[in-house]
C-alpha cells in the first residue's frame, strides 16, 4: 500500500486508497464573502486536459502537486502525479464525486496554511480572478502577510487576485519545481503584474505563454492563457504560443500576436501627457442622467459638471466633443453625462442627494478611504479625450474636447502642453494603427494603458519640436 506524506500537516501519514476532503477551521469574514462571490468559474475539460499535457510533456512523472483556489479539484481528474491537494476557501466547493487515489482536498485559505514553501513538484490550477479593486482589507492583509516572508516579493495595490497567487505557487514549488495556471494572458504585459514578471526574469526562470482563443469559460469576458513556469530552466526566455480551438499550438513572435513590437510604457516627459480617467467612487452615484440632475434639482457648473464615461455609442468621424454633440448624444439621449462637482462645500440641493446615496457606495474602497466620503480632487477638462479599449478598429475612438468634459472611467484624457498644440496631436493620433502593438484582454478587446499613451506623445512631441526648428 503507498503511503503519501500530505504536507499541509508534516508527519500525518495518510491512507493513499481513500478519499481525503478535510474541513479545516476557516473564519469567512464579510470581505471573504464578497470575495468568494466573484470567483467562481469553473474550468472547461479541455483546459485541464490541455494544461495537463504541457506540465506532463515537462515532467513525465510529476511527484506531488498543489492546487490553490482549487474550486472542486477538477485539476486532480487528468493527468500524471503522485499526489495532489487542493485547496479551496469556499466549503460550498467540495467535490461531489469521490477524488481519485492519492488526492486530497482541504476547505482553507492557501494563504493561510504554514510550512507549504519548497514543498510541491509542481502547482496547477485556475486561481480567483477578482479585479483590485473588490478584494476585501481583511483578505489583502492576510495574503500580505504571507507573501511577505518571500524573499524578493514586492507588492502592488494594482494586482487583481491571481496575481497573489502566482506569487504562492512560485514560492511553494521546490527549486526545480513547475508552475501551470490557468490566469489572464494580461498578466504578461500589464503594469500590475510587472514586479512578478522581473522577479520571474531575474530568477532566469524559463517561461512559456499559452494563449487561449476559445477557453470556454461560462460568464468570463478576458483573454485567458495558460502560463508554464518552469523553476528548473535557467535559460531566461519567454516564449509565446498561439492555442488553436482544437487545441493545437504553434509558436508566437511576441506578447502582442503580432510581428509589431509592445508599445513601451513611459512616464511623461513634457507637459503633454494623458491621464486615466477620474475614478469617482461608483459611477452610477457620482454620474448621473439629465433626468436624475432635474429631479434633484442640481444646477449645471455650480452641483454637477460635465463628464463623459464611454463613447460607444459616438462615430470616430465625428472628432469633436462640441456643445450638440454632447446634448444630442449624451443629454437627450439619457447617458450619465453630469459629474457631481466636489471642488467646494455641497449646495442645499446637492446635499439633500448625497443623502440618498447607500451604505453600499459609501463603504466601497475608494469612498471609504477618504476623509469625506464623497469629496475627490476635480481633475481639469483635458484638451483630448480618448477610450483606453477599443475593438475591431486600429485605434481608440478619439475626440476633441470643445465643452471641457471630465474623463471618467475608461475615458481618458491627454492634456497638451500649449493649446497650439492640440490639433496637431490629435491629427497625428488620428492617423496612428496601434492595434498590432497593444495586447489583446478580451475577445480581440485592446486597452491602450496610460504609461502607453505617454510614451507614444514623448515621440511625438519630439518629432513635432523637431519639425518646428
Amino acid at each position: 500500500m503507498k503511503k503519501i506524506r500530505h504536507p499541509e500537516k508534516i508527519g500525518q501519514i495518510v491512507d493513499s486508497k481513500e478519499e481525503r476532503v478535510h474541513h479545516l477551521e476557516v473564519d469567512l469574514d464579510e470581505d471573504d464573502g464578497e470575495y468568494l462571490s466573484r470567483c467562481q468559474v469553473d474550468t472547461p475539460p479541455k483546459i485541464v486536459d490541455l494544461t495537463w499535457r504541457l506540465v506532463n510533456d515537462r515532467r513525465p512523472d510529476v511527484d506531488s502537486v498543489v492546487d490553490f483556489g482549487c474550486g472542486d479539484a477538477r485539476f486532480a481528474s487528468a493527468g500524471k502525479w503522485g499526489s495532489y491537494v487542493g485547496y479551496e476557501i469556499d466549503p460550498k466547493r467540495a467535490p461531489k464525486s469521490r477524488l481519485p487515489c492519492g488526492a486530497s482536498f482541504q476547505v482553507a485559505d492557501a494563504f493561510g496554511v504554514s510550512s507549504l514553501a519548497g514543498c510541491f513538484s509542481a502547482c496547477v490550477g485556475n486561481p480567483p480572478y477578482v479585479r483590485h479593486h473588490d478584494l476585501g482589507g481583511a483578505w489583502l492583509a492576510k495574503t500580505e502577510s504571507r507573501l511577505s516572508q518571500i524573499d524578493g516579493y514586492v507588492s502592488d495595490g494594482r494586482s487583481n487576485a491571481y496575481v497573489y497567487f502566482m506569487w504562492l505557487a512560485l514560492d511553494c514549488v521546490a527549486a526545480n519545481g513547475l508552475v501551470a495556471m490557468v490566469v489572464p494572458y494580461e498578466w504578461s504585459s500589464r503594469p500590475a503584474s510587472a514586479a512578478l514578471r522581473k522577479f520571474i526574469s531575474d530568477k532566469r526562470w524559463g517561461v512559456d505563454i499559452y494563449h487561449l482563443h476559445e477557453a470556454g469559460f461560462e460568464r468570463v469576458l478576458t483573454t485567458a492563457c495558460i502560463a508554464i513556469i518552469d523553476k528548473a530552466s535557467k535559460t531566461g526566455r519567454w516564449k509565446f504560443h498561439d492555442v488553436a480551438p482544437d487545441l493545437s499550438t504553434r509558436p508566437l513572435r511576441s506578447v502582442t500576436r503580432s510581428s509589431e513590437r509592445r508599445l513601451d510604457y513611459e512616464e511623461a516627459a513634457t507637459g503633454t501627457r494623458a491621464h486615466r480617467g477620474l475614478s469617482p467612487g461608483g459611477q452610477e452615484a457620482f454620474v448621473l442622467t439629465e433626468e436624475k440632475r432635474i429631479h434633484f434639482r442640481l444646477e449645471r457648473g455650480r452641483d454637477v459638471v460635465p463628464a463623459v464615461t464611454s463613447f460607444r455609442h459616438l462615430e470616430s468621424k465625428q472628432a469633436t466633443l462640441s456643445e450638440s454633440l454632447f446634448r444630442e448624444n449624451y443629454i437627450n439621449a439619457g447617458k450619465p453625462c453630469w459629474l457631481l462637482n466636489t471642488a467646494a462645500d455641497p449646495s442645499a440641493a446637492l446635499g439633500v442627494y448625497l443623502a440618498t446615496i447607500g451604505e453600499s457606495i459609501r463603504a466601497n474602497y475608494t469612498c471609504s478611504a477618504r476623509r469625506e466620503w464623497w469629496r475627490f480632487p476635480m481633475p481639469r477638462p483635458p484638451h483630448i479625450l480618448y477610450a483606453s479599449g477599443f475593438k475591431s478598429t486600429v485605434a481608440p475612438k478619439m475626440f476633441r474636447n470643445d465643452i471641457g468634459a471630465i474623463h471618467v472611467g475608461g475615458i481618458h484624457g491627454i492634456y497638451c502642453e500649449r493649446a497650439g498644440m492640440v490639433k496637431s496631436v490629435f491629427d497625428r493620433l488620428s492617423e496612428m494603427d496601434l492595434s498590432s502593438r497593444v495586447v489583446p484582454l478580451s475577445n480581440g478587446f485592446l486597452k491602450l494603458e496610460v504609461h502607453q499613451m505617454n510614451s507614444i506623445l514623448n515621440a511625438l512631441v519630439h518629432e513635432l519640436q523637431g519639425n518646428s526648428q
